[in-house]
């Protein structure tokens, strides 16, 4: 179970930072297709909530039952505290925001990589 979670959270990580890189640019066509909710922020806040779920189901279980190592939860309140600031304070910067966005998701993919192999060298033992 504990890989399926990791792997989902890796997707929404990379989903939401191809939602936050494309909003920009698809913006104006979204209407178009019925897709305008996707400019919302209530979706940014959706995928981010997801994230930080999977992210708790993941983690903890694998915390307290298996490797004992803090090092993937470190990268993923890293990650996510990227992506927060990134909304808070590159909203009109948008070469910042999409370094904060990038660097986000990408410690938040290596956190859930990381659990993924921490867990794997456990069943190994």
């Amino acid at each position: 179970m504990t890989k399926f979670l990791d792997y989902a959270g890796t997707s929404v990580s990379w989903l939401c930072l191809v939602h936050c890189l494309a909003m920009p640019l698809f913006v104006s066509f979204l209407p178009l297709f019925g897709l305008s909710f996707l400019a919302d922020e209530a979706t940014e806040l959706v995928i981010i909530s997801v994230s930080i779920c999977l992210a708790i189901i993941s983690f903890l279980p694998s915390y307290l039952k298996r490797h004992r190592k803090l090092n993937p939860i470190f990268l993923f309140v890293g990650g996510i505290s990227m992506i927060i600031l990134s909304h808070l304070l590159f909203e009109e910067n948008i070469a910042g925001k999409v370094a904060f966005l990038l660097l986000g998701s990408c410690g938040i993919t290596a956190a859930h990589l990381l659990n993924h192999s921490y867990c794997k060298s456990c069943e190994a033992h």
